[in-house]
């Protein structure tokens, strides 16, 4: 019989500040305290709430995504004494590394099999409920498959998926993006309008990973240069751990996340894309200097998840168009108040400014992981392997660049 985990109805209780919690009294009957039984639910009055459940869970994952992410691709300093996250530090994670299995892994894969189990509760309403679910699901696939090195799809919190490489992920994503954007491009107003607009920006990076370049461009051009979607949080004392910006979280709360001399040269030499602050202090770890990011400002403070931006800069790089890129370089130049005299026929030296712009852009925004997958040796302060990491006595920074799969999922999986 399907269900509906009782982790996405504690989700939805907790967002309630976001959505009207319609129906609630009816999820609270629950006569097996760990499952939500469907003959109980009632996808049209409850649609919203299980579609926002899994929205948030996606959203919750994503803060942590960018957090280590950021960690991985040395976007940030790691200011902590744990060492599994020095491990993700120095690319150099262990299947039993706790908090990645946690914080990456689980949280992600929370996402997706909420967002599975939505999609199959309100198949026969449709609406922008399905839509939003099916947005979760093709989003949470499509992350999985730009940041690990492999994955599974989970239909629920328990049942284990068929092990998938990259390219069988991507082509999971598209599916559920496709299916998304049919569903809300029949529904009206702004919501859906915008998810619809984001899917576009889903697909472009999904086939652009795939290698896929015009279909790529097919779907960024259809974005708007203006749009940006953006990810919400909120400060809530008692929640802040579930529903704020995790960026935020290890600025305030862990004093974790550093922004090492790479960024904070770009910050003083007048780009206001990167802002720091000297907080005076010594980091959670007690031995790097604590340089906060000065981007997000507090817990309620919103992430970008998908802009016309980022479309563009897809669109230049699937089309490779050396003459077109300098030129955009030098509008990004301009953005971050540096010279915008750059011009070089060197493709090389042409891509390394490109993504540098790119890291610029972006940074701390849960993207330059993926980018610099797909075009390693291109992109700027990426620690290369062998070298030292930038903390004493932990070793030198290993040669990964994915995320693995934690043992906790391949000693209980069998595709593994």
């Amino acid at each position: 019989m399907r269900h509906v985990s009782h982790r996405v109805l504690g989700v939805a209780l907790a967002a309630s500040v976001t959505i009207a919690g319609t129906g609630c009294d009816s999820f609270l009957d629950v006569t097996n305290p760990g499952t939500l039984e469907a003959n109980e639910i009632d996808p049209a009055r409850d649609g919203e709430l299980i579609s926002r459940s899994a929205m948030q869970n996606l959203i919750e994952a994503y803060g942590n995504l960018v957090l280590n992410s950021a960690w991985f691709t040395n976007e940030a300093r790691v200011g902590d004494t744990f060492p599994t996250r020095n491990e993700i530090g120095r690319r150099d994670i262990s299947i039993n590394n706790g908090t990645h299995s946690g914080e990456n892994w689980n949280s992600l894969h929370t996402a997706i099999a909420s967002a599975e189990d939505a999609v199959n509760v309100l198949q026969e309403t449709g609406g922008i409920n399905l839509g939003r679910a099916y947005f979760v699901s093709g989003f949470g696939i499509l992350l999985q498959a730009e940041l690990f090195c492999e994955g599974t799809i989970k239909v629920d919190l328990v049942t284990p998926g068929s092990r998938m490489d990259t390219n069988q992920l991507l082509d999971e994503a598209i599916d559920r993006l496709t299916s998304a954007r049919a569903t809300l491009s029949g529904e009206s107003g702004e919501e859906a309008e915008s998810m619809a607009t984001a899917v576009l920006v889903g697909l472009a990076r999904a086939h652009a990973f795939a290698g896929r370049d015009a279909e790529a461009v097919e779907f960024a051009s259809q974005v708007p240069e203006d749009f940006v979607f953006n990810f919400w949080y909120v400060d809530d004392p008692a929640n802040r751990g579930r529903l704020g910006n995790n960026i935020w979280n290890f600025s305030e709360s862990r004093l974790s996340l550093v922004v090492g001399p790479e960024y904070r040269a770009m910050a003083d030499a007048g780009d206001p894309r990167i802002a720091y602050f000297d907080e005076g202090r010594i980091a959670q770890d007690s031995e790097l200097n604590f340089f906060r990011q000065d981007k997000y400002k507090g817990w309620a403070d919103p992430i970008r998840f998908a802009s016309g931006l980022e479309a563009q800069y897809i669109i230049l790089e699937s089309e490779a168009n050396l003459a077109a890129i300098v030129d955009f370089i030098n509008e990004r130049r301009a953005a971050g108040n540096q010279s915008t005299d750059f011009s070089s026929s060197d493709p090389t030296t042409v891509w390394m400014e490109f993504f540098d712009q790119y890291t610029r852009d972006f940074w701390l925004e849960g993207r330059r992981m993926p980018a610099w997958r797909r075009n390693l040796g291109l992109f700027p302060n990426i620690i290369e392997p062998g070298d030292n990491y930038y903390k004493t006595g932990l070793g030198l920074v290993s040669d990964q660049t994915c995320f693995i799969v934690p043992d906790s999922e391949i000693s209980n999986n069998p595709s593994w």
